[in-house]
């Protein structure tokens, strides 16, 4: 049994009371003050808004689809302010009890209502909820304020870097979670970064990556070395921003090495091709390794996929295709330390040593100066 003691029965303005509706007061915060802990972000913008780029964490509830938008957005500029606002209370009256109720649960929380660009969307839903007894504000100058804020913060300067390279399926991810103070681009992209990277995965946005990124180096030292993954610019379909590429580049390089068969067993256990729908996509990835592998070794690729021998498809794809070309990219890198990651607990350790040697010969230098 709900409880829609608070819920109006109606809650449309006549016309005559727009005008009075759009000049209520409300608080406005900035994207700063919006990182605070215990806020909660309320993005009301359309569905497909959000999924091309949103702030982290932040919850979707939107007033609009994109048809009703565009309708909306049209009477504005043909009509004016007023006859739009009155447009999308009748497009969001039928769906005003359901909202409420999805917010009961945050009522006594502080949230913070964000649109495109701080307009009459996200003011709208902070007088309708300050009028319902939510503590809410507004975010000044909306998403497009906010991603003005993240290219910004990424022109920064980028602390010093332990850039961790190896094959592929040498633990490279494995080894970072065991890691203090590190950068996981893989992870923040959601993509393994090689053709098989978005098996199992959901891809973020240019957008969504780079505002992640922003969110992660807000939390890490500005004057310690940071451990990251050697990527190229590009993981899957997103780009590592310059200034943190340019930072991995001049980073100190470490190589990290395995047996061949421990990278079997780990890319093997971290794909766990077991479904109908992986095994789909493989197939048609490796349909597009003929010019690279030769037919013959595509088909044997696929027969062996068709059995469910993924270690051997991942020897060959290994042996035949990933290192040669990693060693290629590789030749031209000078690796400061060489490190098994057989151990990875062992690894760790001694790259954190690695690391406070480091941060020593920081503090030498700075005393001798």
């Amino acid at each position: 049994m709900s409880n829609t003691n608070s819920l109006p029965v109606q809650v449309k303005p006549s016309p005559k009371s727009i005008g009075d509706f759009l000049r209520g007061s409300f608080s406005i915060v900035s994207v700063e003050e919006a990182f605070a802990s215990g806020i909660i972000l309320l993005d009301v913008r359309t569905e497909e808004e959000f999924e091309k780029g949103s702030i982290p964490g932040a919850r979707s509830s939107p007033l609009f689809d994109n048809l009703e938008r565009a309708e909306i957005g049209t009477i504005y500029k043909q009509v004016g302010r007023d006859a739009a606002v009155v447009k999308g209370l009748v497009f969001f009256e039928p769906r005003l009890v359901q909202f409420l109720l999805s917010l009961s649960a945050i009522k006594s929380q502080q949230l913070v209502v964000y649109c495109a660009r701080g307009g009459m969307r996200s003011a709208s839903v902070v007088r309708l909820l300050q009028e319902h007894g939510f503590l809410v504000s507004q975010l000044e100058g909306g998403y497009k304020c906010f991603r003005q804020f993240v290219l910004k913060q990424l022109q920064n300067t980028v602390p010093p870097l332990i850039v961790l390279h190896g094959k592929t399926g040498v633990g490279k991810t494995l080894l970072l979670q065991k890691l203090p103070d590190y950068v996981d681009l893989e992870g923040l992209a959601q993509h393994r970064s090689s053709l098989f990277g978005a098996i199992h995965k959901s891809p973020r946005t240019q957008k969504d990556f780079e505002a992640l990124l922003v969110q992660k180096l807000k939390t890490l030292p500005s004057a310690l070395p940071v451990f990251v993954e050697g990527e190229s610019r590009k993981v899957g379909q997103v780009f590592i921003p310059a200034a943190f590429a340019k930072a991995m580049r001049g980073g100190t390089l470490v190589l990290l090495k395995v047996a061949l068969e421990t990278r079997i067993s780990r890319i093997v256990e971290e794909y766990q091709i077991c479904d109908e729908q992986s095994i789909q996509q493989i197939d048609s990835i490796l349909l597009s390794l003929r010019m690279a592998l030769g037919k013959l070794k595509v088909e044997q690729l696929r027969l062996w996929l068709k059995h469910g021998e993924i270690e051997n498809i991942v020897h060959m794809l290994l042996v035949d295709y990933y290192d040669p070309r990693y060693l290629n990219a590789m030749s031209r890198y000078k690796f400061v330390l060489e490190l098994s990651a057989e151990d990875l607990n062992q690894a760790a350790a001694e790259l954190i040593g690695f690391r406070n040697e480091i941060v020593n010969s920081y503090r030498k230098q700075s005393i001798s100066k």
